[in-house]
């Protein structure tokens, strides 16, 4: 086990660490500088070893709350995006004063969800981003909770944070929140619930994660492990380990046996399909039958209308959609699509050499083009 951990921290040289509300929260729904104090002594570290590292934080609306003492649970969503407002500067004042005592400068990115969405934004992003750690600049990221509605919201840091580690390709993605990992069971109602050190992708079918209430935060142990998943298509592994322990980040790069590793498939995405799989929105859904689907996994082919079923949902050529094994309802693929669904439901069942005589044109005899493809599930 450490072997392994070994093998793939040895050859980080940019990483990912997201810290969560629940690790920065002092017990008294305030923010704890002890906590952060002791992240960014651990970042200084790891810049000595010439480890280039964006911190994704949480903890704007429990910073703000300091002022205000409301009943965050209870409240709605525009007094939330007040309580970010307030807190944001006075979270980044609390990181700035720690890194400055080690003579580093750290820059706030604002983010939302639209920005992986469309591709110019996207690269002007992960432009800034990298310029910023060219400069030996650490970029501090956060969602813009202040103007985020349902449409651009990322839900939770966690998946920012897989967006981002993506975005930049980093080697690693450390996930930072109150308990030590992720458990066969829920250790806050489980006392024989025992800690998983180390767990593949493939692994996780058969897993049951369990969420536990938070007045602070909306995110949980499901979120992390989506935020892994969605990485690991891209050959990053994760470790979700407990942030409130000091040294933690010392003790994860010295190959400690803490938290839990969720090590990537060797199969993943390559670079020039990272956007399709980091951002883009999904307009509808294509349910195709089995010999489809063995040919899209097993042999690496394109998407042809005769294995087409049927289609869901409303969009237009180049939109992504996600592909559904018709027999058992599972996703199996995402992709950027060649037809309408006006055009497809047109063609469906029908031969790559049919397509020009029903619709009196032909874009593609490929309705998904493998390299406009990826492959979410294995069999």
């Amino acid at each position: 086990m450490k072997e392994i951990r070994e093998n793939y921290l040895n050859k980080v040289k940019r990483v990912i660490i997201k810290i969560g509300s629940k690790a920065l929260s002092n017990g008294k729904d305030k923010i704890s500088r002890r906590i952060i104090q002791n992240l960014t002594i651990s970042i200084h570290e790891l810049r000595k070893r010439d480890i280039e590292v964006i911190l994704i934080t949480s903890g704007a609306i429990l910073a703000g709350n300091e002022y205000l003492n409301i009943n965050v649970k209870n409240t709605n969503i525009i007094k939330k995006q007040v309580l970010s407002s307030l807190g944001q500067i006075k979270l980044m004042t609390i990181y700035s004063e720690f890194f400055q005592e080690k003579n580093i400068l750290v820059s706030q990115l604002l983010l939302t969800n639209d920005i992986f969405q469309d591709r110019k934004r996207f690269l002007n992003a992960r432009a800034t981003i990298l310029e910023l750690l060219k400069m030996n600049i650490i970029p501090i990221v956060n969602e813009n909770d202040t103007v985020s509605i349902d449409e651009i919201m990322f839900g939770d840091n966690d998946i920012l944070a897989s967006k981002v580690a993506s975005m930049v390709d980093a080697e690693f993605l450390i996930l930072l929140t109150d308990i030590d990992g992720l458990y066969n069971g829920n250790p806050k109602k489980n006392k024989n619930a025992k800690l998983i050190n180390l767990i593949s992708e493939k692994e996780f079918d058969s897993k049951i994660l369990s969420d536990t209430d938070d007045k602070i935060s909306a995110g949980g142990m499901t979120s992390k492990i989506y935020a892994a998943l969605n990485v690991s298509k891209f050959g990053i592994p994760t470790i979700i380990a407990n942030g409130m322990k000091k040294n933690i980040i010392n003790n994860i790069f010295s190959y400690k046996d803490i938290g839990t590793m969720i090590v990537p498939s060797d199969k993943f995405v390559k670079n020039r399909k990272k956007w399709i799989g980091i951002g883009l929105k999904t307009s509808g859904k294509i349910f195709i039958d089995d010999g489809a689907v063995s040919a899209i996994i097993h042999k690496g082919k394109s998407l042809l209308p005769s294995g087409i079923k049927k289609v869901q949902g409303t969009f237009e050529k180049g939109q992504q959609v996600v592909i559904i094994n018709d027999s058992n309802s599972e996703n199996i693929a995402k992709g950027l699509i060649s037809y309408s669904s006006n055009e497809l439901n047109k063609i469906i069942g029908k031969k790559s050499s049919q397509i020009e005589s029903i619709l009196g044109y032909k874009y593609s005899d490929e309705i998904i083009h493998r390299d406009n493809l990826i492959i979410e599930k294995t069999i």
